[in-house]
């Protein structure tokens, strides 16, 4: 972290510190014109013994209105190219650099605060006379508090101005257009942050032993309480009467700014405060669900589960069974998991407030949520985006949402389809490619070749045999069929579907003991590791759940992981032959995105462990991806189980414990129940593997 080498000018700490007593009687025009064109700092934060006004009107706005605040060279906005420290972790403020590094934060946004109230009263001269009063006091309280911040931090070490300053702020809010815009920009959102911000960051302080830099910020928050209030009070009178304050506002602000910015990042969601400043308890609990990119361009993510079942079909019609249809409607909140808090997340029935709140209660992040229907009119139509991740890239994407791709910044793999992709999907192709991890794994792809692959399996003494489609999704079209089975199956030949699907795929069954997931992340630098999950299956070959803890091998059976750590795992790393080859294959067939690999333990007739490096390839998000990154939300140290199951089994009833706001113990249903609802997903959390 670089600091400016130019010269410092401080605020004279006697002035600073003393009782703040006016200097000679000035207009509010003449404040507002100080504050905003004065280049001494001492000037600009001079407390003002105001004119009593009343009855009279502004003699004319300022000719000249600056595109940034004139001030003094040290101060000046840094450049976009510009090295600016980051907000300093919480640890690291027992530390009084950091602390200063914090409070220079702080003194820089309440200096803009005070020269952007400066300009909405030049700008407005026409505003009502109370509007202008109280404005004018509202600054000079953000003077204030500017003062105190430079002293404060002076103390710590650091002068104001040594670090870069930003412009956003004033960027933000410059180009007002009406008092009610200046009130719905800066009262009711960055001020309204600061509700959050000051009483998280006194408390936080306090602990960290500074009391007197904490006693600053609460002093701060109690002020900021008024300073919202007051918007919110002019806000009402300016707003449309028969809109709520929710949907006022949040028609009001336009990107980059939306009530997400309203909101502190990194502190404790304050209701009480809100409260306190006049708003209403649907405001508090809407803001308190909203979700959307604070700057950075965000990821938009669909659930369509059945992308490899329309694979398998395409080019002809696709349509979904029943089953099918349950699966996207009962768990499309699952993407909800893998997004980040900036990304936007597509749903056909986002979840009701009640369940978001109750997420959000167990210290899930949640995404923004957009409606699926009427999407491509709506507002990420016109606006920039980072990637579209579906769950798995499909043919039907392309036309679907390719009005995403006008206003990406970045390639869009997700909405790119060509027949050679179907490749990537097929677990016929997979047996052939990757035939040494594979084991044997015989693809049939039509009836003639029935024969001989029964043949082979016979001479491998195969008694009990896997009989998988190319096309399928959590075991997902699996039969176990004895030898004998198989061979009048073979007799009687695929039928026409199958084959131009095709065919099928025939595998020895196994006796697993371990069954485990390997999630990668395929981007244009290469193949990334992200985790790995253990996995629960059914007898029958079906997906029930994963396993996810902070450190893989913790909690097995001795003899699981003693094979684990010395026989099975160095092959998932990313510099193994199996990675190397999986990212050529991945390569050629210019693939970006999620990648998961299953693989198990099973007994060998002798008894002894025996490893298949790889039984299935996804390219595509997996149920091992979800609990990993939800994992990665629960209280330290922690671990979960993940599992999908049946509706009518379930009994719907949350049972956890937070530590330090994040779940350390117990249970949580991801879906909420709802007629007709024949899938769920919840976690349990736990320290120990057993008590999962």
């Amino acid at each position: 972290m670089e600091r400016s080498r130019v010269s410092f000018v401080s605020v004279d700490e006697e002035f600073a510190t003393a009782a703040e007593e006016s200097s000679a009687e000035e207009t509010i025009e003449e404040l507002a014109t100080r504050v905003l064109f004065s280049t001494d700092l001492n000037a600009k934060l001079r407390p003002a013994l105001l004119v009593d006004e009343t009855g009279r009107h502004s003699v004319s706005a300022t000719p000249f209105i600056p595109d940034v605040p004139e001030r003094p060279d040290f101060l000046r906005f840094a450049s976009s190219g510009s090295t600016r420290p980051g907000l300093p972790a919480e640890a690291s403020l027992v530390n009084e650099e950091s602390r200063g590094v914090l409070l220079h934060f702080f003194a820089n946004h309440e200096l803009l605060a005070a020269e952007l109230m400066a300009l909405a009263l030049l700008k407005f001269p026409d505003a009502p006379a109370a509007f202008r009063q109280g404005l004018a006091e509202t600054l000079k309280e953000e003077q204030r508090h500017t003062r105190w911040y430079i002293n404060r931090m002076k103390k710590c070490g650091v002068s104001f101005g040594e670090y870069p300053v930003n412009r956003f702020f004033w960027d933000a809010v410059s180009s007002m257009e009406s008092p009610l815009d200046y009130v719905s920009r800066l009262s009711l959102t960055f001020e309204q942050a600061n509700l959050d911000y000051s009483r998280h960051f006194s408390g936080v302080l306090e602990t960290a032993g500074d009391s007197e830099s904490a006693a600053i910020l609460s002093r701060i928050y109690h002020d900021e309480i008024s300073h919202v209030g007051y918007g919110l009070h002019w806000f009402r009178q300016w707003k449309n009467p028969e809109e709520s304050d929710w949907r006022a506002l949040t028609k009001q602000l336009h990107f980059p700014l939306s009530p997400s910015r309203a909101k502190g990042n990194r502190a404790i969601f304050n209701e009480d405060g809100r409260r306190e400043a006049g708003f209403d308890e649907d405001y508090i609990r809407q803001l308190s669900l909203f979700e959307r990119s604070r700057g950075r361009t965000p990821n938009v993510f669909y659930f369509n589960p059945d992308t490899e079942n329309r694979i398998g079909l395409h080019p002809r019609p696709y349509t979904p069974s029943s089953r099918v249809l349950s699966v996207i409607e009962d768990l499309e909140v699952l993407p909800l998991f893998l997004a980040r808090r900036d990304d936007v997340v597509l749903m056909r029935e986002p979840p009701s407030e009640k369940h978001r709140e109750r997420l959000r209660q167990a210290g899930l992040l949640l995404p923004e949520i957009e409606r699926l229907q009427g999407v491509e009119s709506g507002l990420l139509k016109s606006r920039k985006i980072h990637q579209f991740r579906p769950w798995g890239i499909g043919p039907d994407l392309p036309e679907r949402f390719g009005f995403l791709g006008g206003n990406s910044v970045c390639e869009q793999p997700g909405l790119h389809w060509r027949d050679e992709c179907r490749n990537l999907f097929s677990k016929s192709e997979q047996s052939v490619v990757f035939a040494e991890e594979f084991g044997l794994s015989l693809p049939v792809p039509v009836s003639g070749d029935m024969a001989a692959a029964v043949e082979q399996l016979s001479q491998h003494q195969c008694e009990t045999i896997l009989l998988k489609r190319p096309f399928s999704t959590a075991g997902g079209g699996m039969r176990r069929l004895s030898l004998e089975a198989l061979q009048s199956l073979s007799r009687r030949g695929l039928s026409v579907s199958v084959e131009r699907e095709g065919g099928i795929l025939l595998e020895p069954h196994h006796d697993r003991v371990f069954d485990f997931s390997i999630q990668y992340e395929m981007g244009d630098g290469g193949i990334r590791k992200v985790g790995m999950t253990s996995q629960i299956i059914a007898p029958s070959g079906g997906y029930r759940g994963t396993i996810s803890f902070p450190r893989f091998g913790a909690g097995h059976d001795p003899e699981i992981a003693r094979y684990l750590n010395t026989t099975a795992l160095h092959h998932y790393e990313e510099d193994s032959p199996f990675v190397g080859k999986l990212q050529s294959w991945l390569v050629a067939h210019r693939y970006r995105g999620p990648v998961g690999v299953d693989a198990y333990l099973h007994r060998a007739g002798d008894g002894s462990l025996s490893h298949r490096i790889a039984c299935e390839i996804n390219t595509r998000y997996t149920m091992g991806r979800v609990a990993h990154e939800i994992r990665r939300q629960v209280a330290p140290d922690c671990g979960l189980r993940f599992e999908i199951g049946k509706a009518a089994e379930e009994a719907f009833a949350d049972r956890f414990e937070l530590v330090d706001g994040k779940i350390g113990r117990g249970t949580l249903y991801l879906t909420e129940p709802h007629p007709g609802a024949h899938f769920t997903a919840k976690i349990t959390v736990a320290k120990r593997r057993d008590d999962l």
